[in-house]
């Protein structure tokens, strides 16, 4: 067998299969090429791998901070220091090795970048093509061959025997009691295979359970510090999901789901967060980033950058959880786009479109320039702006006038056009008036008027 081309770094096998078992199996270059060491050019597998149960504790990488360095070794029996979150001694610069255990592993793959531009370098890379598993949609009086699969509720079937499916003949929708269980569904044969919310491939799978006895628990951290001071051309992301449908067909909502990060909320008790983003400041702006969450892209979403679909108390809160002071220094929402509407509200409200509950100076501040009118009412209702409140002073106010609580208007001048009623018994309504050059009219039943004669002093 030809040998493959050397790489960057050459692993030495510390503990060689077939040999007695070292506390863990270890891939280390740290003495690669020295006399005496394996230098491994290539390693081969070619069957599966069964290492024993817990074995002894491997303390050789305790206290240093991410060595060049593959071990293996179940039951969580590698000890190992990264360097963000390492015990090293006591607080301060002080070393002392009896506090380096205090992170251990049943797998460490642990390395520092070795190239210059030439390659990306990844520390682990799982790549995956998925191209098995689809489950055609089932319908009654429809042929199928053999090896299509289907879903049936949450049962995943296999046709072994090709045919048209019966009417009201579909096969059981949920696991069944035994296996092999096959169903005669027209002249098809479906074998029972899977439950249909398992029928996946995965690029990369993570589970954890936490059962009575845990304490803090994560399912997967990921911690990123960037210790070097940020130049023109650089990208830092903390994890970054570059998610593309490169399928030429859209992905219709109600048909595929197609989502770039899902969290998916279960279980039989309520949990906290769904997600959660925390800052605790910096010495700098005295702010973690400049925004916690930020959705840009002029093409990034064809109807709504965020949709809200619960039936939750409120669809977006501000400061509703009580916790911390959620006191923003301008506005709670802030819109400076250059949108044709700030909001926009539809649909058939219960109660109100918009309430204000608050203790505030005052409902809404309008200012700027509006071309049109600081508040305009043009809907069909019964009462274009009623007014039911309990008012101290005025119903509404205004530049030199305003309505008291008891609906007496005061103004500090009031200008009407001239008229004149065609006749005492024009139309009108009791309280009506109007004017003219020699008499002030009034209104003082239906369809009658009374006039006072005016003169000058």
């Amino acid at each position: 067998m030809t040998p493959m081309p050397r790489l960057l770094p050459t692993f030495a096998l510390a503990a060689a299969l077939g040999q007695p078992f070292a506390p863990a199996y270890a891939l280390d270059d740290s003495r690669a090429g020295q006399p005496g060491d394996t230098d491994l050019e290539r390693l081969e597998i070619r069957r599966a791998i069964s290492l024993p149960t817990i074995g002894a504790l491997d303390l050789t990488l305790a206290g240093t901070a991410n060595p060049d360095a593959i071990k293996l070794a179940p039951g969580n029996r590698v000890s190992f220091c990264p360097a963000l979150s390492c015990i090293r001694g006591p607080m301060g610069d002080v070393s002392d090795p009896g506090f380096f255990d205090h992170q251990r592993a049943s797998l460490l793959i642990s390395g520092r970048s070795q190239l210059d531009g030439v390659a990306q370098e990844q520390t682990f890379a799982v790549t995956t093509t998925i191209g098995t598993g689809y489950a055609k949609p089932y319908a009654a009086s429809t042929a199928y061959a053999i090896g299509d699969n289907i879903n049936v509720g949450n049962a995943t079937y296999r046709a072994v025997q090709a045919g048209t499916t019966g009417v009201g003949s579909a096969p059981p929708g949920s696991r069944p009691v035994r296996v092999p269980f096959t169903a005669k569904d027209g002249t098809v044969r479906w074998q029972w295979i899977n439950d249909a919310a398992i029928n996946a491939k995965v690029g990369s799978y993570f589970e954890t359970e936490v059962v009575d006895g845990a304490g803090a628990a994560w399912g997967a951290a990921f911690n990123y510090h960037i210790k070097t001071k940020p130049r023109a051309g650089q990208f830092f992301p903390g994890v970054e999901f570059d998610y593309a449908n490169d399928s030429g067909t859209d992905c219709a909502l109600g048909v595929a789901d197609c989502t770039a990060i899902r969290v998916g909320l279960a279980g039989n008790a309520q949990v906290t967060h769904g997600m959660q983003i925390t800052g605790d400041g910096s010495a700098t702006t005295g702010y973690s980033a400049i925004w916690a969450l930020r959705i840009n892209g002029e093409k990034v979403a064809a109807q709504a950058s965020i949709e809200v679909d619960t039936m939750s108390p409120v669809g977006l809160g501000f400061g509703i959880s009580g916790i911390g002071t959620s006191a923003h220094g301008v506005a709670a929402i802030r819109d400076v786009s250059a949108s044709p509407r700030s909001i926009q509200i539809a649909g058939t409200k219960s109660v109100a479109a918009i309430e204000d509950i608050s203790d505030t100076p005052t409902f809404a501040n309008i200012g700027g320039i509006k071309s049109l009118a600081g508040l305009r009412e043009a809907s069909t209702t019964p009462t274009g702006i009623l007014l039911q409140g309990r008012y101290a002073t005025a119903q509404i106010s205004g530049a030199g006038w305003s309505v008291n609580p008891a609906g007496i208007l005061t103004a500090s001048r009031l200008n009407s056009p001239l008229a004149t009623p065609a006749s005492s018994k024009a139309p009108c309504q009791a309280g009506d008036w109007a004017h003219d050059a020699n008499f002030v009219y009034t209104c003082v039943a239906a369809n009658t008027w009374k006039r006072a004669a005016l003169s000058s002093w």
